[in-house]
């Protein structure tokens, strides 16, 4: 184990190094040939193993500044990458493509980093992305003989058998406990299993089963939820490629620059996800679900528009037959995630 950590820290301090200025290699550690392969140097690289012409054998402190520098030098091009993916869509992607490698981050580890902390802060936070308070609707209220809060005829717009339904987006499982009224749910919820005594079917059985499990453990659904919407969008990745590719071609429009195009979107939803939920904190989680639709159908076109320098009318057309081709095949795709859920709950 210790020498694992010890090799861990030697491929840190290597790499911090690797990445630092040239112009900080002490003569007296540069040497004539590769001390890897032998091949004569003559630049501060190898040409023929690309190991750095440096034995690093120096004092600690000047190794450790150089170290230090290296990953500033990395910390600048990640946030280059991801402010120029905020703020000028389609730009990275764009310059990516066309050579600019060391420029910014590459779409593959930009992509995963966000997935991760993104799904990371999922399940350190117990933030849900989606829950549901119910109460009875005003006509129910009356039947019940339940006098309801006067705020919960306004906050409670969404009206099914009765009942009147609360969508929560991006919110902790701790707020949902606070909005949620256990003796409404324990109301609703009897009123369905007494609908559901009367079907025959088992499937409809078990989806109702599965429903009522989700208005009372939110976190168990989006637990299921979140372990299978990774994969989901990981897959819709190379669709988006597909579908891009129908409608734009030609010599700078391969699959190779879809697919570029493709990972940076999706990087980018993933850190518009995390924004959001952040937001939510602030505002109600409705309404940033609102405006983080609105905002997405305004940067795709933005970005296909950089990305492919096509006319704008391509572009829109693109937009909207690219979106709705997506939107279809993810919402199949999601719809068959909540089913799981659903199904995996009420087992």
């Amino acid at each position: 184990m210790s020498t694992d950590i010890a090799e861990i820290e030697e491929g840190i301090v290597l790499a911090s190094a690797h990445v630092g200025n040239q112009i900080n290699v002490p003569d007296n550690n540069k040497f004539e040939n590769c001390l890897s392969c032998g091949t004569e140097i003559t630049e501060i690289y190898c040409a023929h193993c690309g190991q750095k012409n440096d034995d690093l054998r120096r004092s600690l402190w000047r190794l450790v500044a150089e170290s230090l520098g290296g990953i500033f030098s990395i910390e600048s091009r990640v946030w280059r990458t991801w402010g120029a993916l905020l703020f000028k869509p389609g730009k990275v992607a764009y310059e990516y493509a066309n050579g600019a490698r060391t420029k910014y981050s590459s779409p593959i580890r930009a992509y995963l980093v966000i997935s991760f902390l993104f799904f990371a802060f999922l399940a350190i936070s117990k933030t849900n992305l989606l829950a549901v308070t119910i109460a009875p609707g005003p006509e129910k209220a009356k039947e019940l003989g339940i006098t309801l809060p006067e705020k919960s005829e306004t906050d409670y717009v969404y009206l099914l058998n009765g009942y009147s339904y609360e969508l929560l987006f991006f919110q902790t499982q701790a707020t949902f406990e606070s909005k949620a009224n256990q003796e409404y749910i324990e109301l609703a919820i009897k009123d369905m299993e007494s609908q559901t005594a009367l079907q025959t079917e088992e499937d409809n059985q078990v989806s109702i089963s599965g429903f009522t499990n989700f208005l009372q453990h939110p976190d168990l659904f989006n637990s299921t939820f979140n372990t299978w919407l990774p994969r989901v969008i990981f897959f819709m990745v190379p669709i988006a490629m597909i579908l891009g590719a129908i409608f734009i071609r030609g010599p700078t429009a391969l699959l190779y620059d879809h697919l570029i195009h493709a990972i940076y979107i999706h990087t980018v939803l993933f850190s518009s996800l995390l924004l959001a939920i952040l937001i939510s904190k602030m505002i109600p989680g409705l309404l940033v679900a609102k405006i983080m639709i609105v905002a997405f159908m305004l940067y795709l076109p933005l970005s296909l528009k950089r990305m492919f320098k096509r006319s704008w009318f391509k572009t829109i057309i693109t937009t909207i037959f690219v979106g709705i081709g997506y939107s279809i095949i993810l919402i199949i795709a999601i719809l068959g995630v909540t089913a799981l859920s659903f199904i995996g709950n009420a087992g």
